[in-house]
């Protein structure tokens, strides 16, 4: 069967090859060389999440349960691990909610999720700070 009119024409363009002249510069989306695209599962960072939260709880609670370890540079120490805990809580957080919409087994509307995401960015940038401030403060009282 022949393929006839503009189909030709359509059909005849899409096989036929470009010419062999060299783009003057990259196209706007492009700046360099393709990057791979790495695939990790969700699971992972959840269980890591989970990890680094039962950690620094252990921390906090060796801290304050041993009397040999209050001076200041285990309070520092202590609020490191807070701080901590409250990045990995919130990306905890923020992983179990995009697991659960995801899953179809949480509903909510496109401006409660943009919400929380707002607040658990701004929970996780504040606890950065925080505990870059602790980490500073550690390497000063050392």
């Amino acid at each position: 069967m022949s393929v006839q009119g503009p189909r030709r024409r359509l059909l005849g363009s899409l096989n036929s090859t470009p010419p062999a002249t060299p783009p003057l510069r990259p196209p706007t989306n492009q700046t360099g060389p393709q990057c791979l695209e790495v695939s990790v599962p969700d699971g992972l960072f959840l269980s890591l999440g989970l990890v680094s939260v039962l950690e620094n709880v252990l921390v906090v609670a060796a801290i304050a349960k041993n009397r040999n370890l209050h001076s200041p540079m285990y309070y520092f120490i202590c609020c490191l691990a807070v701080s901590d805990l409250l990045v990995s809580g919130s990306n905890v957080l923020e992983m179990a909610v995009l697991l659960l919409l995801e899953a179809g087994a949480l509903a909510a509307r496109a401006a409660v999720v943009q919400q929380l995401d707002d607040a658990v960015a701004v929970l996780v940038c504040g606890a950065m700070v925080s505990s870059l401030c602790f980490l500073g403060a550690i390497a000063v009282d050392r």
